[in-house]
């Protein structure tokens, strides 16, 4: 009886690591879970086959050395697992924060520019351009609309006139106090368009599809070379009219 319950032990450790192989295996657990659980079940057996005789005790110790050498290294290749796992997720955040701010910058010249000329572009160097150089029209009405009157019959009757001015794009949309709070990084025309990680241009396209009967223009603006592959941050839409972004929060 005493002899048998040796082996109790060794045996709860063979069933212990078979069992941890396997369901680390349908899991899809990384090589160093599986490698730890095969390490369980070798022992496990090693412990079996000293209580049978058939391995001596020399042998066991050394093997055995070797065993918990092994097992002190995998054990701190789990631990860089993990930490790697998350320090990967910390530079993905903040990577995702300048993409996002620079795709943020695209959707903001497209809208000026459709308001400037129709219509979106699909050439960066174009919306960079009307970023520096261009202008928005701007309506303001010139006049005091009266208590009494809306500021349609104002108009009507001539109390008020609305004028048109041009406005540089650059102080509308970038530059005012309101467009640069809360920014990941200033605003730079040089390099507007230009991905703030690689310095790669971002994929721009533009065109228009029908909605309702008549053309809608559309956009869309992709991260140049994403951290994650098939995870591309991008704004706008080439299907549907939409100026939002595919990032959370959005």
């Amino acid at each position: 009886m005493k002899q048998l319950a040796s082996y109790i032990f060794p045996l709860i450790l063979t069933l212990l690591g078979a069992t941890l192989l396997v369901v680390g295996g349908m899991q899809g657990q990384n090589s160093w879970v599986l490698l730890g659980s095969g390490i369980v079940l070798i022992i496990g057996v090693l412990s079996l086959l000293l209580q049978a005789g058939i391995v001596t005790r020399k042998v066991g110790t050394i093997l055995g050395i070797l065993f918990a050498l092994g097992a002190v290294v995998l054990a701190y290749r789990n631990y860089r697992s993990v930490k790697e796992v998350l320090e990967f997720t910390e530079r993905k955040k903040a990577n995702d924060t300048l993409i996002i701010q620079g795709l943020k910058d695209i959707r903001t010249a497209q809208i000026g520019y459709r308001q400037a000329n129709g219509v979106y572009t699909g050439n960066m160097e174009v919306l960079r351009g009307f970023v520096k150089s261009g202008t928005i029209p701007m309506i303001r009405s010139v006049g005091q609309v009266p208590d009494t009157l809306t500021e349609i019959d104002a108009l009507k009757l001539g109390i008020i006139v609305r004028d048109t001015l041009q406005a540089p794009a650059l102080d509308s949309l970038f530059m005012s106090a309101r467009a640069q709070e809360g920014r990941a990084y200033p605003f730079d025309a040089n390099t507007f368009g230009l991905s703030p990680v690689s310095k790669q241009p971002y994929k721009l396209q533009a065109g228009s599809i029908s909605s309702s009967n008549r053309n809608v223009p559309v956009f869309i603006a992709k991260d140049p070379t994403p951290m994650v592959a098939g995870d591309t941050l991008m704004v706008g839409n080439m299907e549907k009219q939409s100026t939002a972004g595919n990032w959370s929060g959005e």
